[in-house]
């Protein structure tokens, strides 16, 4: 008996469409979050940095929704968003600050307290979650920095981003500012 004959009567399978063939392939690797989008712009920052005494080991948030246009798809993924960060000093010597976002500044854990009618402060270890990325600067320099995380692919598909500043290195005085600017969104299906 030849093998041939071992394995059954021979199978036939119908041809496959070319087509068919590539949307199946586009449809898989667009699951695993891998197509980028174009960037989109998105309109430059400006922070007036308080005391840094008042932030110690806190994260300070402005009721300042940043995001200003609709949510994202739900489709969309892994948010990046990079810039350029340039530190206006005024004699403090801030070197280093963590970013933090949030959707929303309502219903907020009990760590957190309003500061001002136009500031929220929350301690630094319950907002870890939060935390999308780190600035490293210097006074007059323009440095880049990539923000990204989970915490920002949410806010963004909710629509609203109220970020938050961690000193992590330095101080700040009153009256000093961050200026985050050119920075493009970019996110994958």
């Amino acid at each position: 008996m030849s093998a041939a004959s071992s394995r059954g009567p021979s199978q036939s399978y119908p041809a496959v469409n070319k087509s068919v063939l590539w949307l199946g392939t586009a449809l898989a690797v667009s699951a695993c979050g891998v197509i980028p989008t174009p960037s989109v712009s998105v309109d430059d920052m400006q922070v007036t940095l308080p005391l840094s005494a008042v932030m110690l080991g806190r994260v300070v948030y402005k009721r300042e929704d940043t995001w200003n246009r609709a949510p994202l798809p739900q489709l969309l993924q892994q948010l990046t968003i990079t810039g350029q960060a340039e530190y206006s000093s005024l004699g403090g010597n801030l070197s280093e600050a963590g970013l933090y976002v949030r959707a929303s500044l309502d219903n907020l854990p009990s760590t957190c307290t309003p500061l001002s009618p136009d500031l929220v402060v929350c301690d630094a270890a319950g907002e870890a979650g939060q935390a999308v990325g780190t600035l490293n600067l210097a006074a007059g320099e323009r440095r880049p920095f990539t923000l990204a995380g989970p915490a920002l692919d949410q806010a963004v598909k909710a629509g609203h981003t109220y970020f938050g500043l961690r000193v992590v290195r330095g101080s700040s005085l009153p009256g000093e500012e961050l200026h985050l600017t050119g920075m493009k969104a970019n996110a994958k299906l």
